[in-house]
């Protein structure tokens, strides 16, 4: 005597079901007489091959028996007298089992899946992080900067004659970053109105004025008031090259 796993089948569930599947048995309306007899041949078929049947195989093909047995037993004409089917616990457990191996095909193939995937270890961005020492109450509100920039828009249109002169431009963003970029290369930070000498063109504003919104969008500068209506200071951001 020797003990194998029964081909692919895990316990006595497993084989009814496959021969419900193999022989396109309905399982709400199971033909007790055909799988008892299909169950039982292949038990014997274990035993003939000296395969020791596990207990589990032959407490199902008792009950296999009995529920055979029962619906060969004469039918009650009235309604009252009828008793209730009794396949029905079976193939309760029948489907419960059967739902069960789809979910675990349906969870195996999702752990598959999930196996081609590779985890990247996480980077060190502590460098990128921002300077403790700062103080987010001093940080300034976009709104305030708009103002500032009307008043040194409304200053310099002050100062600018009033004729229409055609231009290339001249000043770029770029020329402004680097501006800015210059003088807080030299001293921590400056003062956002020195940047004006309020004659310059008014395209010189505009543009300046988009310069340090993207500076600080990319978190070279800081924009800094101590508080309202006070004087607006750019300062050194955390990706501020100093070299």
């Amino acid at each position: 005597m020797y003990e194998v796993k029964l081909d692919a089948f895990n316990g006595p569930l497993d084989l009814l079901l496959h021969l419900i599947q193999k022989y396109e048995i309905d399982i709400y309306d199971i033909p007790m007489k055909a799988l008892t007899e299909q169950y039982m041949q292949y038990v014997h078929a274990m035993k003939q091959l000296e395969i020791n049947v596990a207990s589990e195989y032959l407490v199902m093909a008792s009950e296999l028996l009995m529920i055979k047995s029962k619906l060969l037993l004469p039918q009650h004409d009235t309604v009252e007298e009828l008793e209730e089917d009794p396949r029905e616990d079976l193939v309760g457990r029948l489907i419960e089992y059967q739902n069960y191996k789809e979910y675990t095909m349906l969870l195996n193939a999702k752990k598959e899946e999930r196996e081609l995937y590779f985890t990247k270890h996480p980077t060190d961005l502590s460098h990128l992080e921002k300077d403790t020492t700062w103080d987010s109450n001093q940080t300034i509100d976009l709104t305030d900067l708009i103002v500032a920039y009307q008043r040194v828009k409304n200053r310099v249109a002050l100062n600018t004659p009033k004729t229409v002169e055609i231009t290339k431009e001249s000043f770029t963003i770029q020329q402004a970053t680097e501006k800015v970029s210059q003088q807080l290369r030299s001293k921590s930070s400056l003062n956002f109105f020195s940047l004006f000498t309020f004659h310059e063109p008014i395209e010189h504003v505009v543009t300046h004025f988009l310069a340090i919104l993207e500076m600080s969008k990319a978190g070279l500068i800081n924009i800094e008031q101590s508080k309202s209506f006070d004087d607006i200071n750019i300062i050194r951001g955390v990706n501020f090259n100093i070299g």
